[in-house]
């Protein structure tokens, strides 16, 4: 079957979430840049810039939804609609991990972006993993996507937390954590928390037989440190957090069709409310 095929324009990624005034969940908007392989002669190597936007980003989501079954007989194929974008609930949990994507528009779409397909397998095109054990003021760890796969461990990222909150019980907490962002049009490829193998070749028996092609075609990948920071406030001395924001720096992967050496070099993701 033939691959989809990406056109992406010709530089530090830079990935900004900025929250839809109509929607208590984050909106996602992409850009970015990274180093690809120009020419690799006998003699002399050249490299290049490529960058990268959020339509480019919402075009690898979009096309993978629509051409699943290159991957898939028993995902349903749907046509994402032009005007829709890329938003994710961190309190939602899809049943596997927690933080839920989906594609929505003014119209009120509402597609997620992992769930389970006819036989009960897993899926997923974009996962935000990290965990931060530090989160004590109310008792409840930071924890979003593939962090607790084993018992007794919490996934491969660390934390600390630095916060100030009130006698009267208000005040604000920074979270700082490991982390990592994958999006991709393999749904079978998820989890590359614990397997960053994954990103090139889902080699796990993810999917089982309902996993027809088991190469991405299109993926990005960040890997680096996530800051969040709360603000809190107390009703009858329970704190409960009235805003909060994300931000996440790194480096790591991109893979195009026809562009498979490409590194990030910087990478910045903000979610914000």
């Amino acid at each position: 079957m033939k691959r989809i095929k990406m056109l992406m324009g010709a530089v530090a990624l830079t990935l900004a979430l900025a929250v839809d005034k109509a929607s208590a969940d984050f909106a996602l908007t992409v850009t970015g840049s990274a180093m690809v392989q120009s020419t690799d002669g006998a003699l002399k190597a050249t490299t290049s810039t490529l960058s990268f936007n959020n339509k480019q980003i919402y075009n690898i989501i979009s096309n993978g939804v629509a051409n699943v079954a290159q991957w898939s007989a028993v995902i349903t194929p749907t046509t994402l609609p032009a005007n829709g974008y890329i938003a994710f609930n961190p309190d939602t949990n899809d049943g596997t991990v927690q933080g839920v994507f989906y594609v929505t528009n003014n119209a009120g779409l509402y597609f997620p972006l992992s769930g389970y397909d006819l036989n009960g397998q897993y899926y997923s095109w974009i996962e935000l993993d990290t965990q931060n054990s530090y989160f004590e003021f109310n008792g409840t760890p930071l924890s979003l996507g593939w962090v607790n796969q084993f018992v007794g461990d919490g996934g491969p990222f660390n934390g600390v937390a630095a916060y100030s909150i009130s006698s009267k019980g208000s005040g604000t907490e920074t979270e700082t954590s490991t982390a990592l962002l994958y999006i991709h049009d393999d749904p079978y490829s998820y989890d590359d928390a614990d397997n960053p193998n994954i990103f090139w070749n889902n080699f796990m028996p993810q999917g089982e037989g309902d996993d027809q092609d088991g190469y991405n075609g299109n993926a990005v990948e960040i890997r680096g440190v996530l800051a969040a920071t709360l603000a809190v406030t107390s009703s009858n001395s329970v704190p409960i957090i009235t805003s909060k924001s994300f931000s996440l720096t790194g480096t790591g992967n991109l893979m195009l069709q026809g562009w498979y050496a490409i590194i990030v070099k910087t990478g910045t993701a903000k979610f914000a409310k």
